[in-house]
């Protein structure tokens, strides 16, 4: 079957990560999954989602309160319009927190916590596209 995956939404206020998470599924999609992309209006299968939380944690400040250490939690729901069946799949919620310092750890910004952290989402979900059990919850 096609896929496509629609633009999702986003339900927090840190704008642009619909915009990369929707990038990254599609990239993501065409790199490893065995099911053939498609534009929405011939697809088989519809990919849509809402971004529903993007928080900071913050863990420690300095003296002049910038943040040392912090992670970023972002938690999507996804759902799946299966066309061919006339049925919708889920919403399926997918949660990662990545940690970030100013000063050691895996990342050192804000927003290459938030760009990892989509990253691992977007290959989550399209793991579960792959094994081809889109009802089974990831």
């Amino acid at each position: 079957p096609r896929v496509a995956v629609v633009p999702f939404d986003n339900a927090t206020f840190r704008r642009g990560l619909e915009i990369a998470l929707t990038r990254l599924l599609d990239d993501e999609i065409r790199a490893r999954s065995p099911r053939a992309p498609a534009s929405p209006a011939e697809a088989d299968l519809l990919l849509k989602g809402t971004i529903v939380r993007a928080d900071e944690r913050i863990y420690s400040e300095d003296d002049n309160d910038n943040v040392r250490e912090s992670s970023i939690v972002i938690e999507v729901e996804v759902t799946l319009e299966d066309r061919t069946a006339g049925k919708v799949v889920g919403p399926y919620s997918y949660r990662e927190r990545v940690p970030y310092s100013a000063y050691a750890g895996r990342v050192s910004t804000l927003e290459q916590a938030e760009a990892e952290a989509l990253r691992d989402i977007a290959e989550r979900i399209v793991y579960w596209l792959a094994e081809g059990h889109p009802e089974r919850r990831p």
